[in-house]
């Protein structure tokens, strides 16, 4: 899979931010402020967050930069 975004991933499966951070167990803010490019995620919203999205978190953009020490804001994570 080509590396995409948290929302396209997300609108690919026709998810809502509130439906993805439930079925993630994180914060529906937390889904909206890592799309918007407000906060890096931390390594377990990543985990969580790829779990329910059924993929690699290296195919997510945002999680790929925070795994790849890249991500711009590093230092602002937010946890899940």
């Amino acid at each position: 899979m080509a590396r995409v975004t948290m929302k396209e991933a997300r609108a690919h499966r026709l998810l809502t931010v509130r439906k993805l951070a439930e079925l993630a167990g994180v914060a529906p803010a937390t889904v909206y402020h890592i799309e918007h490019g407000r906060t890096t995620a931390s390594f377990r919203a990543i985990r969580d967050i790829s779990a329910a999205l059924d993929v690699d978190p290296l195919d997510i953009e945002e999680f790929a930069a925070v795994i790849e020490g890249t991500g711009a804001g590093m230092g602002k994570a937010v946890a899940a």
